[in-house]
Formats: C-alpha cells, sequence, structure tokens
C-alpha cells in the first residue's frame, strides 16, 4: 500500500522483519512453506509449497517466495517478475535486523483458516 509522505511524494510501506514474521504466522501458520504471496504484476497467488511442488529444493525456494513469480521458472503459471529489476512496483519492504531493506510481495489478503 503506497502511504503518502508530509511532502506529497509516495513511499512505500516498511516493516520490521519480525513484525512481518508474526503476520506471516497470524496468517498463514508456522509453516512457512504455507505463506501465500500474491505478485504485484500478475496477482498470482503463490506460496512456498507451489514451488516445492514443482521441484524447487527447500534452501532455493527460501531465495525466491515473495521475491520472484513462480512464472520465472514455471512457464505455465504466473509470470517472469522479479522485485530485483528495474521498475519498483512493489508496495512492500521488509526491514531485516541488520538494518537493510528487502522488498517484498504482499501476504495474501486470505487468510488460513485453523
Amino acid at each position: 500500500m503506497w502511504r503518502i509522505s508530509c511532502r506529497g511524494k509516495m513511499t512505500k510501506q516498511i516493516i520490521k522483519q519480525k513484525e512481518w514474521e508474526k503476520e506471516g504466522e497470524r496468517r498463514f501458520g508456522k509453516k512457512r512453506r504455507n505463506w501465500r504471496f500474491v505478485c504485484p504484476n500478475c496477482n498470482l497467488i503463490q506460496s512456498g509449497q507451489d514451488f516445492l511442488d514443482e521441484g524447487f529444493k527447500a534452501e532455493d525456494v527460501i531465495d525466491v517466495i515473495g521475491f520472484s513469480c513462480i512464472g520465472r521458472w514455471v512457464k505455465r503459471k504466473g509470470c517472469d517478475w522479479s522485485l530485483g529489476g528495474l521498475l519498483k512496483i512493489h508496495d512492500l519492504e521488509i526491514e531485516l535486523e541488520d538494518g537493510n531493506k528487502r522488498p517484498i510481495f504482499e501476504f495474501d489478503k486470505l487468510e488460513n483458516t485453523k
């Protein structure tokens, strides 16, 4: 979601890593493979489990989930968007514990029913 600063410039929402992790657990549970994200380009909802189902190794999923659309590697799904490119269409960034910021797809609005 975009925020308007006091000078009228558009800014991205920034959330601390711990808060983001708590929100992910609240919405989808402790198993991160079940956390669902929405690609800001094609709106495909995807989870870590989707990547695992396509044959990705768990250690590789950690690097791409919420950062690159699954369609970047699986041609019949989504698109080839990644947040590492020139165009910055994402609305959310995580402030990591070391102070660096990482762009991330937003969580799916629908939460798991527990």
